[in-house]
């Protein structure tokens, strides 16, 4: 094996996968500011069968896995013997992991996932077999590392955002029906935004606050009012579109699955200077500070009480969002964490040029 391996090949799961735009695309281009050469590996259909057809398409991603999978197969081709894969979560949806076998042998490798995908069935198999492969693994917060089981070669890096695209935006001085509440995430998290629903509609009645939704579909029934406005999501505007909302909730229930996840929409709302209120579930806690760079309310009434107090107090949505973007560009943002990758990177031997 060369001592000075070429590029740092990503394989990632798809070109409108939020993880491969957070972990991926936006990760590599980092590094290759750094000197680290880097190649991208992006399967249409997405690992998990999306395609750019719409409906009734899109009601049958599972029939277009095996073609994802396929496609997967033919993208190991042009692999030179001192390449080094980065397998940004598992690079099929197949139960089997045969492709990240075929792609690291005989070459030094990477595994990153910030999501609970040992919760999947036969996920908890598939990521043992995936870790036990290859030489480094990126876990997207504490929990999923544990989850990993090998802490000899495990390193945790938070999801973060690119700190120079996600611009702080003023405060501002606004209050009751002008007060825009937001969210954003894909149709399938709406339930874990109805875990706090009536405590925020309770919120929104007693400010005349709107809500604001970033989907690519629009709320459910259950969320269907005057006061909620719905966008659907585009990468191309995703900055422009979360800039009208002026407190970002991400409302999680404390289940196993929720503690994966790592905390990618309260990091952009901070980014931009917004104040967060967020479950104190899994990476939340890690991210927020409560009351002094966001909020973590543990009760509907207390989720309540937060959502009133910042929509009719903008001094103290310009406080805590001040100091939430401070805790971003420390932590959580790109130029913090591409030493923590080149760290890792270099345990297999991939070093800025």
């Amino acid at each position: 094996m060369s001592a000075a391996p070429g590029r740092l090949v990503f394989f990632l799961q798809g070109e409108r996968v939020p993880a491969a735009r957070a972990r991926g695309f936006a990760v590599a281009a980092g590094l290759e500011r750094r000197g680290v050469r880097c190649a991208l590996r992006v399967p249409y259909p997405s690992v998990y069968g999306d395609t750019r057809w719409g409906w009734p398409w899109s009601r049958m991603r599972g029939l277009f896995r095996p073609w994802a999978a396929a496609v997967r197969f033919g993208q190991l081709r042009g692999l030179g013997a001192d390449d080094v894969p980065f397998f940004q979560r598992p690079l099929t949806e197949l139960p089997t992991v045969v492709v990240e076998r075929a792609a690291a042998r005989g070459r030094r490798s990477l595994f990153d996932f910030d999501d609970a995908i040992f919760l999947d069935r036969g996920g908890r198999g598939k990521l043992r077999a995936i870790v036990d492969i290859v030489d480094q693994v990126i876990a997207g917060n504490n929990y999923l590392a544990e989850a990993a089981g090998a802490p000899e070669k495990t390193t945790v890096i938070p999801t973060v955002v690119d700190t120079a695209r996600f611009c702080a935006q003023p405060t501002r001085d606004r209050r009751g029906r002008d007060v825009v509440i937001g969210w954003t995430g894909l149709r399938g998290n709406y339930r874990q935004l109805l875990t706090a629903w009536p405590a925020i509609a309770a919120a929104m009645g007693r400010t005349g606050a709107r809500f604001l939704v970033i989907s690519n579909a629009p709320p459910p029934a259950a969320m269907r009012s005057a006061a909620v406005d719905y966008l659907p999501w585009s990468e191309s505007n995703e900055i422009e579109q979360l800039a009208p909302i002026d407190v970002g909730v991400m409302p999680l229930p404390d289940s196993p699955f929720a503690r994966g996840k790592c905390a990618f929409k309260l990091i952009q709302y901070m980014a931009l200077g917004r104040p967060g209120v967020a479950s104190p579930v899994g990476a939340n806690r890690e991210v927020v500070t409560d009351g002094v760079d966001g909020f973590l309310p543990e009760t509907p009434a207390s989720w309540e009480e937060t959502l009133v107090r910042l929509v009719e107090d903008p001094d103290l949505r310009a406080r805590v969002g001040a100091a939430a973007r401070a805790r971003i560009e420390a932590a959580y943002s790109l130029d913090a964490v591409v030493p923590r990758y080149l760290a890792t990177l270099a345990r297999v031997g991939v070093r800025p040029a």
